[in-house]
C-alpha cells in the first residue's frame, strides 16, 4: 500500500498525527538520535533523580553509581531496541501495539502513556521553575506558566522543529553540565559516605539500593513508549537493516552517557546538601560566575526534555481516538501538564519518587509483552488479545511488591529490605503469562496495524 505524504499546516506545522510515514516523507540521519537522547537527559530532573540515591535514600556515592550503571545499561538497551521499531514500521510507538493488544485494548496503555507524558512535562517544568525562583525570587507558579508556554510552542510546531532544537541544544547543555561536573568534583571529590539513618528508614542498605535501582529504571523506561516517535521519519530504503543498527548504537550511547553522567553528578551533589526540593541542589559552593550560565542550562534542559514529553503525549492522545488535529492536541496536552505542575509543586521530592515508581508499574510489563510480540510470531489462545490480558493481569498481581508513599504492598511491608522490586517481578510475570496465553502462529506474524 502506498501512503501519500501529508502536507504540513502553513508549510511548517506537522499534521501527520499517528498515520504511517510515507516513503516520500522519510528524511534525516539515524545518527541524530544520539543528540536527541543526550539533550533529553542532560537536564535538571535527571540531576534530581540521581540526588535521590544519596540525599534521600542514603547510599554512598559508589553504591549509587553501581545502581545507576545497572539501571541505565538495561534501560538503554531496551530504549535503543525499541527505537528501531520506528524505522521498521514507520508508526509512533503506541500505535504499533494495535495489532498486538487489539485496537480497543491498545487504548489503555495509550491512555497511561498520555498521562505519563503530561506528568513528565509537569515534573520537568517544576524542576526548572524552582531554578528560576532560586535566582529571581518571587512565587513559583508564574515561572511554571512561563516555561510551559515556551515548551508547548515548540511541540505545537512538531517533529522537525523538535529535532532541530535538540540538535543545537545538546551542545549548550553538554557545556553547562560539564562545567558543573568539574566544579562539583573539585569541591566534593568522590568520597561520599553512606547515610545509615536514611537507609534504616527504607529497610537498610538492600532496601535503599533496590529502591534506587527501581527509581533509575523508572526514569529511563519512561522514555521507551516514546522511542519510535523520533525514528519513524528516518529514511531506510533498501538498507533498512543498516539504518536500524545505526539507530540502535546511537540511541543506546546517547541514552547511557547522558543518564549515567547526570545521575552520578546528582548523586554526588545530593549527598552534600539538605535535600528537600530541586533548588537545594544550587549549593553555596557553586561559584557566582557560574550561576547564571547554569540557570540557562537548566532552562534549556527543561525545554529539551519537555518538548518530547508533550509531542509523544499528543500522539498518545490521538491513539485514543480523539478526533482533533495534532497541533490542537499539543495545546490541550500542554495545558493539562501546566495544571498538574501547578498542583504538584508542593512536596516535590516525595511526589517525584512516587511518580517514577508508579510509572514503572505499567511500563515494565508493557515492555516485556511488546518485546515478545515483536520478536515472535504467536496468536492468542483466548478470544481476546493475549498481550493485553498478560499486561493487565501482571499489573493487577504485582501490587504486593509496591513500595512507595501512596501504597506499600504486604510483601514490601513485611520485607522492606526488598525495596520496590516490582519491575523485576512484573517483567518476568508478564513474559511468562504472554507465552502461556498464546501459541505459535501458523502463518507469518502480523505487522502493526496502519
Amino acid at each position: 500500500m502506498t501512503v501519500e505524504a501529508t502536507p504540513e499546516l502553513l508549510g511548517i506545522i506537522e499534521e501527520k498525527g499517528i498515520a504511517e510515514v510515507a516513503l516520500a516523507e522519510r528524511h534525516g540521519s539515524p545518527k541524530a538520535v544520539f543528540g536527541l537522547w543526550m539533550a533529553a537527559n542532560i537536564e535538571f530532573a535527571t540531576l534530581t533523580t540521581g540526588a535521590l540515591a544519596t540525599g534521600w535514600l542514603g547510599l554512598s556515592f559508589s553504591s549509587a553509581l553501581v545502581a545507576i550503571l545497572i539501571a541505565n545499561v538495561l534501560g538503554g538497551l531496551v530504549l535503543a531496541f525499541f527505537s528501531t521499531f520506528g524505522v521498521e514500521y514507520g508508526l509512533p510507538q503506541m500505535i504499533q501495539g494495535a495489532s498486538w493488544f487489539g485496537r480497543l485494548g491498545n487504548k489503555l496503555p495509550s491512555l497511561f502513556n498520555f498521562f505519563g507524558g503530561f506528568s513528565w512535562f509537569a515534573v520537568n517544568t517544576i524542576a526548572g521553575a524552582y531554578a528560576l525562583q532560586y535566582f529571581f525570587g518571587g512565587t513559583l507558579i508564574p515561572f511554571v506558566v512561563l516555561l510551559s508556554v515556551v515548551q508547548v510552542a515548540i511541540a505545537f510546531v512538531g517533529h522537525d522543529l523538535i529535532q532541530t532544537a535538540e540538535k543545537y541544544l545538546v551542545y549548550l547543555l553538554v557545556l553547562g553540565f560539564l562545567v558543573l561536573t568539574v566544579v562539583a568534583v573539585r569541591h566534593l571529590g568522590f568520597s561520599v559516605p553512606a547515610n545509615i539513618k536514611a537507609q534504616a528508614s527504607v529497610g537498610g542498605f538492600p532496601g535503599a539500593f533496590i529502591l534506587t535501582l527501581s527509581i533509575m529504571v523508572g526514569y529511563v523506561v519512561g522514555w521507551i513508549p516514546y522511542s519510535s516517535d523520533y525514528t519513524r521519519y528516518l529514511r531506510a530504503g533498501s538498507n533498512k537493516a543498516q539504518v536500524k543498527r545505526t539507530v540502535f548504537t546511537y540511541a543506546f550511547w546517547g541514552s547511557l552517557i547522558s543518564t549515567v553522567w547526570i545521575e552520578a553528578l546528582g548523586a554526588l551533589i545530593g549527598a552534600s546538601v539538605s535535600f528537600s526540593k530541586p533548588s537545594d541542589l544550587f549549593t553555596s559552593w557553586m561559584p557566582d560566575w557560574f550561576k547564571v550560565p547554569f540557570l540557562i542550562a537548566v532552562i534549556l534542559g527543561t525545554v529539551s526534555a519537555n518538548i518530547l514529553n508533550i509531542y509523544s503525549a499528543t500522539l498518545s492522545a490521538l491513539a485514543l481516538g480523539v478526533k482533533i488535529k495534532q497541533h490542537v492536541a499539543a495545546l490541550i496536552t500542554g495545558g493539562i501538564g501546566t495544571i498538574i505542575a501547578v498542583l504538584a509543586a508542593a512536596n516535590f521530592i516525595t511526589n517525584y519518587e512516587n511518580f517514577l515508581l508508579v510509572l514503572g508499574y505499567w511500563t515494565v510489563p508493557w515492555i516485556a509483552v511488546t518485546l515478545l510480540c515483536h520478536l515472535t510470531s504467536r496468536v492468542s489462545r483466548l478470544k481476546v488479545s493475549a498481550a493485553f490480558m498478560a499486561w493487565v493481569v501482571t499489573i493487577a498481581v504485582s501490587w504486593p511488591f509496591w513500595n512507595q508513599a501512596l501504597y506499600v504492598g504486604p510483601l514490601a511491608a513485611k520485607y522492606p529490605q526488598l525495596g520496590d522490586c516490582t519491575f523485576i517481578v512484573s517483567f518476568v510475570v508478564a513474559a511468562v503469562l504472554y507465552l502461556l496465553l498464546s501459541r505459535p502462529a501458523l502463518t507469518a506474524s502480523a505487522q502493526p496495524a496502519e
